[in-house]
């Protein structure tokens, strides 16, 4: 890219006149900076290092000092913004497209291998900086993806029909006259999933929908006495979330279904308020309840212990 477009580009100031004419490639990471490059920089130390590793351009906040009479110097008002402007002419360039999902939507939108942004563009620079032409990126921040395209895809409503009975564990669909047969994912989430599916056929795209990547919530079959048994062992299921978003949304979706139950710690908006893990052991009036805790603490206390047994027992 030309310099001078560069600047103008990313509302510059030019500080330092360098000797190049053009930059490569962009970089906020030293371990990526490549010869005749633009940095962008938090501060001097930066700026001098990625000047040594190959740095032509330095973008900065901070009027820095002048190290390299051969290096251009800008300065900006806000780093972030200028950056946001860089991705948005790259990204228009590239016909990039953006996806407003909520949160549960972007879970299934990496299973989708669409690119999934955090809304964070200094975390993002590397996925937006090496989109290929037509990539699909999927945010939950809806300012953010106007900061880099005027308009973006909304998932739509799109029917389908489940095929057999409703489980929580697996589920076939036919969609779009596609079948899909023991989709590793409870039936609520049909929905979301029939809506990819339609976002995907309308843009023509490609895909691959990889299930392990899914990330919705964990199942474990009890016994008789609250302790882990074998998948399908037994017929009470505790279904485990570990944040609040996730518990709304399972709570809302299974409300009237039959044997659920909620349970949460020291909350009256539950079927079965707990104040610790051994109180929540002792509760069995349930088919599946769903909860909201650490897994690491929930297994713990709910996984089968032997009991060693000494000679004075």
């Amino acid at each position: 890219m030309n310099i001078s477009n560069f600047c103008e580009l990313i509302n510059a100031q030019v500080v330092n006149y360098g000797a190049t004419s053009s930059v490569y490639d962009f970089s906020i990471d030293l371990n990526k900076v490549k010869q005749a490059s633009a940095f962008f920089a938090k501060n001097q130390e930066q700026a001098s290092y990625a000047i040594k590793l190959g740095a032509y351009v330095i973008v900065s906040e901070e009027r820095l000092k002048l190290e390299d009479e051969d290096v251009f110097y800008l300065q900006v008002d806000d780093l972030e913004e200028a950056i946001l402007r860089l991705f948005r002419f790259l990204c228009e360039e590239k016909s990039c497209e953006f996806v407003y999902c909520d949160d549960v939507e972007l879970k299934f939108a990496k299973a989708f291998n669409f690119k999934v942004l955090s809304s964070n563009v200094l975390v993002d620079f590397e996925n937006l900086k090496n989109a290929k032409e037509r990539t699909f990126f999927c945010s939950s921040n809806e300012q953010f993806i106007l900061k880099l395209k005027s308009n973006f895809h909304a998932l739509k409503t799109c029917d389908y029909e489940i095929l057999g009975a409703k489980s929580l564990f697996q589920t076939s669909i036919l969609c779009k006259k596609l079948y899909f047969k023991d989709l590793k994912f409870a039936f609520f989430y049909a929905d979301i999933f029939a809506s990819f599916i339609d976002l995907i056929e309308n843009q023509k795209l490609s895909f691959h929908f990889n299930e392990k990547k899914l990330e919705l919530f964990d199942a474990y079959f009890l016994n008789s006495q609250n302790q882990i048994c074998s998948f399908g062992g037994s017929s009470r299921v505790i279904l485990l979330v570990e944040n609040e978003k996730d518990f709304e949304f399972i709570a809302q979706k299974l409300q009237g279904f039959k044997g659920f139950k909620t349970a949460l710690k020291n909350s009256l908006l539950c079927d079965f308020s707990y104040t610790n893990l051994e109180e929540l052991k002792k509760f069995f009036d349930f088919k599946y309840c769903l909860i909201k805790e650490n897994k690491e603490d929930f297994l713990e206390y709910f996984l089968y212990k032997e009991k060693n047994i000494s000679l004075f027992d």
